[in-house]
This record gives C-alpha cells, structure tokens and sequence, in this order.
C-alpha cells in the first residue's frame, strides 16, 4: 500500500507540471478547478494524504483541488461488493469521503444512481446525501437531474426557517443572549452556520 501511495504523490508534480505547459499561452491568468475521484479501497484509506499533497502543490499551477467524488461501482468492484438501491453496503466509504473533503474546505460529490428508471430510489438516495453533507450528486441521464437538484435546492420552507432564525439570533444577540428558543427548539451557535449556509445556497441558486 505505501508503494503505491508514494507513486501516486510522486505522480502530482510531474501532473502540475503538464497543467502548467497546456495553460502557459493563456494570457489572462485563469485560475481553473479540479476535481478528484476516489474508487478503491486504497484510495479512501489514502485520501487525507492525497489531498493535504495536492494541496500543497496549489502553487505549482493555476489549477486548485475543488471536489472529491465517489466513484462508488469501481468501489464496490475493488472491495467486492454488491450495489444495493439503498447503498446501505456503501455507508462507511461515503460518510469517510465526506468527513474528509470537507476537512479540507472541498465539496463532496455523492455516488451515482446507475439503475436511472428508478426514481423513486434516486430520490431517496439523494436526500439521504444531502443529509449527510454532500454538496452534490452524480448524475448519469436527464431524467436524474431535476430530482438531484431537488434533493440539494433547500426548499422555500427551509430558507424561511433559516431566515427567521438568523433574524432572531441578531436580536437576541443585541440583548445579550448566547443561546434562546426558537420554534420550540434551544438555539446554538452551530445552528446559526446551518442556518448561513442554507442561505448561501439558496442564494447560489437563486431561490
């Protein structure tokens, strides 16, 4: 295993090397994203490395690390795995990738739904993702697509909750309060960054 890792690092180098030389005649200095896939058990187990590597060869080339996808068949192929609707066999890998990427300030891309006729289990599969702190989902046909950004939109409901909630933290802020009740719930710090980053995305997307 460590054989193969050390090749693999040794690889980024040469890797931005190569990005520099192709983007060398663009004059206006662009600064391009990358995304990375993670497909083998190695992989996963490899991945902090990687990225913190990758990170710091940023320098090396206009292009930055913005995201890491599961590739979850070529997973399940290496582990010997077998896919189910609910990717239940997959539970670990995908919570890893996500701890992970988001560790290091990237997104995370979820597995893909490759049975696409089954939208029911897409749906479900989906929110489930978004539960878990994906930032997006693979898709592999048009029919997928407005169901995954469905699952990943924050719903009018939410971003009303959100907005309420930031509003009542500024004031409650104002009378010298760390902490009240809102809809019935004890209100934290933590639970004014969901609140933020729902915003954020519902403005991203222009809900």
């Amino acid at each position: 295993m460590r054989s193969n890792f050390t090749k693999c690092v040794f690889f980024y180098p040469k890797f931005a090397a190569n990005l520099n030389a192709a983007v060398a005649e663009i004059e206006a200095n662009p600064i391009f994203d990358l995304i990375t896939m993670v497909e083998s058990a190695k992989g996963l187990m490899n991945l902090p490395a990687i990225l913190q590597e990758a990170g710091n060869l940023i320098d090396m080339s206009p292009f930055r690390l913005a995201a890491v996808t599961f590739g979850s068949d070529d997973f399940c192929a290496d582990i010997g795995a077998s896919r189910t609707s609910d990717a239940s066999e997959l539970l670990y890998a995908r919570q890893k990738v996500v701890v992970t990427a988001k560790a290091f300030g990237l997104q995370a891309i979820d597995l893909v739904s490759i049975d696409f006729k089954d939208t029911e289990s897409l749906r479900r599969q989906a929110e489930e993702g978004a539960r878990m702190g994906f930032t997006g989902k693979q898709v592999i046909h048009p029919l997928q697509v407005p169901i995954v950004q469905q699952a990943f939109s924050p719903s009018p409901e939410k971003v009303a909750w959100a907005r309420g909630l930031i509003l009542a933290f500024q004031h409650h802020q104002q009378e010298g309060k760390g902490s009240f009740e809102y809809e019935g719930k004890m209100i934290y710090k933590p639970a004014l960054l969901h609140a933020q980053s729902i915003i954020q995305l519902a403005e991203s997307v222009k809900l």
